[in-house]
């Protein structure tokens, strides 16, 4: 389903699949903290493909997020505004392996206590 022609497609239906575990394998893969807000590499996919995940996050998640073009050869980036992380913190916080808080701007010193609830 993700791939085509051996090439990685984001299918139409992702909003079935983009539950909030599945979104916090992506922010642990391809997130990462910038600027106050959540970037999400999403290099090989095209316009099109983006901002159908654009739409998802904010349709699903009620994510404020932003595509940004990050190269000449028409790459791109997914950035979730700041306005929008603790949203996402307490979206994806159950899921997040203590190792990764640092993509949220967390300290992961003291993770035991970690509560995603703070963030609501």
């Amino acid at each position: 389903m993700f791939y085509t022609n051996g090439k990685k497609v984001i299918p139409l239906n992702i909003y079935e699949y983009l539950t909030p575990l599945a979104l916090a394998v992506w922010v642990m893969d391809d997130g990462g903290w910038a600027n106050n807000g959540v970037r999400i590499a999403v290099n090989s996919f095209t316009l099109k493909e983006v901002e159908l995940l654009s739409d998802v996050l904010k349709s699903k998640y009620n994510l404020e997020n932003t595509i940004q073009n990050i190269s000449k050869e028409n790459q791109y980036s997914l950035y979730i505004k700041k306005q929008s992380v603790n949203n996402l913190r307490s979206i994806i916080g159950p899921y997040i392996h203590s190792s990764m808080l640092y993509k949220l701007d967390l300290d992961n010193t003291n993770s035991s206590s970690f509560n995603p609830h703070t963030y609501i």
